[in-house]
């Protein structure tokens, strides 16, 4: 998928000037898994679909092709498209340019590229990106109130994670294109419902069948709108939907042995009617504070993953760590198995391996225990960044290595979350500490 990033070409029809506008780029891997994008370790011809916007025909339209990213190489750059009359397209499939992805470039990576069209004294530059591989996600935002998806792409952007935001999810051509999906529907009278069975329904729910991971919020979503006309995502999610509710949401605090476990939010989102919640095959991983009843639930049903509140994230209120809402939002891409820096999550068919990486506590001050077999474990904070390389040295099998909190110049690293990492065959499994002041 090519999003367009920049040129904002100005027309001047007098009849005499060239114009030539970039409409979007395509991916032809039939080299590789021919999927039609970009993926690490893979070769593949890329095209531009370019149209003829001014006032004369092109005869020797060419065009060339630039990346200054690390994992992109361009075996072939140029382009030649040769004719192009006036309002008419054309793609460069007979001379496509030819591109290598590197094997470490991370899932959800966006490429950057710059495409100049030449012919004579006429000269254009256009810039789009291509994803490798899938972008990390999509938030869609009916809320008519923005704000609390807004928050959640920009947080979820500055964590480094690549993704989009729309508010119309059936516009997009392929959900596929996204590894999970944010849905913000708002809280009453500023709600969105979802159709019961309807188009957006259907997509949302084979998205999920088909391995995907969905966050969905609502004050109406769970208890609410099914028995108005909304459609019951409960079963998907592992939720049962209890009451109504009232306007007292807040404080919004974790739930031990969970990845919420510390967080302890006040709210100041709009508060209105908050459905009450109960876990069903999910669980529970945030709970009114004041009035303990269940307000957020999480569910590994094996082959997706779901994250349902009945509050707004972007309602929370950042507090000292791990009470901040990029955190919470890079501890929900963990659950979800998406890490930006390329370390994959434990699951089922690694847990053997996982069993022999013991963290103890998970909320530390000076020292955290760490017990495992292997030679070499690391550590990560959270934009990625690995700070710390811990061996061990010791001929003994589960010797505990310790980290005191310091990176590799033995500075004292600040308050927050890092990520143990170990590797296991081609695998990397990561676990979530919070390091307190």
């Amino acid at each position: 998928m090519a999003r367009v990033l920049a040129d904002d070409v100005q027309l001047n029809y007098n009849g005499t000037n060239p114009y030539v506008d970039f409409i979007k780029a395509n991916v032809y891997d039939a080299g590789g898994n021919n999927n039609n994008r970009l993926d690490p370790g893979e070769t593949a011809n890329i095209t531009a679909l370019l149209k003829n916007i001014g006032g004369t025909n092109f005869t020797n339209l060419t065009t060339t092709l630039l990346s200054s990213d690390p994992y992109i190489t361009i075996i072939d750059n140029t382009g030649y498209f040769g004719a192009l009359a006036i309002d008419s397209t054309k793609e460069n499939l007979s001379d496509p340019y030819i591109v290598s992805v590197s094997a470490s470039c991370p899932e959800g990576h966006n490429v950057n590229f710059d495409l100049i069209a030449t012919e004579g004294n006429y000269c254009d530059t256009f810039s789009f990106s291509l994803v490798v591989g899938r972008y990390h996600y999509l938030v869609w935002n009916p809320d008519p109130t923005p704000t609390p998806g807004q928050t959640i792409h920009n947080t979820l952007s500055t964590l480094g994670y690549s993704g989009t935001i729309t508010t119309n999810l059936l516009a997009e051509p392929d959900l596929n294109m996204y590894r999970s999906i944010f849905i913000c529907c708002g809280v009453y009278p500023n709600n969105y419902r979802i159709p019961a069975n309807g188009a957006e329904a259907t997509v949302i729910t084979n998205y999920l069948n088909n391995g995907g991971c969905v966050y969905l919020e609502g004050g109406e979503v769970w208890y609410y709108d099914p028995q108005v006309g909304g459609h019951n995502f409960g079963p998907l999610f592992g939720i049962q939907g209890i009451s109504d509710g009232s306007a007292d949401m807040g404080p919004v605090v974790g739930v031990n042995n969970t990845f919420t476990f510390g967080m302890n939010f006040n709210y100041a989102g709009e508060n209105n009617y908050m459905d009450r919640i109960n876990a069903t095959t999910g669980f529970v991983i945030f709970i009114d504070g004041d009035n303990n009843y269940n307000c957020g639930v999480a569910r590994n049903a094996g082959n997706y993953r779901t994250v349902g509140t009945s509050f707004e994230l972007g309602g929370l209120v950042d507090g000292a760590a791990p009470s901040t809402k990029r955190v919470l939002l890079d501890s929900i891409m963990h659950f979800f198995g998406i890490f930006q820096t390329g370390i994959e999550e434990e699951n089922s068919r690694y847990q053997t391996k996982v069993e022999e990486l013991l963290l103890s506590p998970n909320l530390f001050n000076n020292k955290l225990f760490i017990k495992t077999r292997l030679a070499e474990i690391k550590i990560y904070d959270m934009s990625g960044k690995l700070i710390k390389t811990l061996t061990n040295h010791s001929k003994n099998s589960e010797k505990y290595l310790i980290w005191d909190g310091t990176n590799d110049q033995g500075l004292k690293m600040p308050a927050g979350v890092y990520f143990i990492s170990a590797k296991f065959g081609d695998k990397n499994i990561a676990k979530r500490v919070v390091l307190l002041k």
